[in-house]
């Protein structure tokens, strides 16, 4: 009798520990769909790089698996995404959109990491490559288009504000200094207030 009641406690505890931690994977998330205006609210399963727990952007850049709150799971394609926004382990939010409407490529999400109101900042992530692979671009507000003509590499956002922004040595001090995402998004900053 004593090893039924164990092996019945060892199950049952087994079993409940076994679906927190399937919880702990799947983050909340809510998105929009290309053909569709209707927000989805659902759990999206996180791909963490070291961990499951950990956000990562992995989580968005191949077949994404949701799952609502009867258990239903889906399988939703990045290409598919109008928006999709997640909040991860630590109650921070990641938005992305799809980059067709806010810049002239397309084949990917982008985060929004400074929109002024002569400069726009983004960081393109392409869907479909097989690899996790990242992009910043500025964009003109005004027009939409691409003000750094090498995209994919740093030293061509410094070359292309350095050229913009020859007429303000002020600006052009902080570019030459620039080292982090905050470095730049106070540059352009300042730059929205000339």
């Amino acid at each position: 009798m004593k090893k039924t009641a164990f092996l019945l406690l060892f199950f049952c505890f087994g079993f409940l520990f076994s679906q927190q931690k399937d919880d702990k994977r799947y983050f909340p998330a809510e998105y929009i769909l290309k053909t569709s205006s209707d927000t989805i609210r659902t759990r999206i399963r996180n791909v963490g790089k070291f961990s499951n727990t950990k956000y990562y952007i992995a989580t968005i850049m191949f077949k994404m698996k949701m799952r609502d709150d009867n258990g239903v799971e889906t399988w939703v394609e990045p290409k598919d995404v109008e928006y999709i926004k997640i909040t991860d382990e630590n109650n921070i939010s990641h938005e992305y959109y799809a980059s067709a409407g806010r810049m002239e490529i397309e084949g990917g999400l982008i985060e929004i990491l400074y929109e002024g109101k002569n400069m726009n900042w983004y960081r393109f992530y392409p869907y479909g490559t097989g690899t996790i692979t990242k992009a910043d671009f500025l964009v003109d507000d005004k027009n939409k288009k691409i003000i750094n003509e090498s995209g994919f590499f740093n030293p061509g956002l410094k070359n292309s504000l350095k050229t913009r922004f020859a007429a303000y040595p002020d600006l052009m001090a902080l570019v030459n200094s620039w080292k982090t995402d905050d470095d730049l998004l106070k540059i352009l900053q300042l730059y929205d207030k000339k």
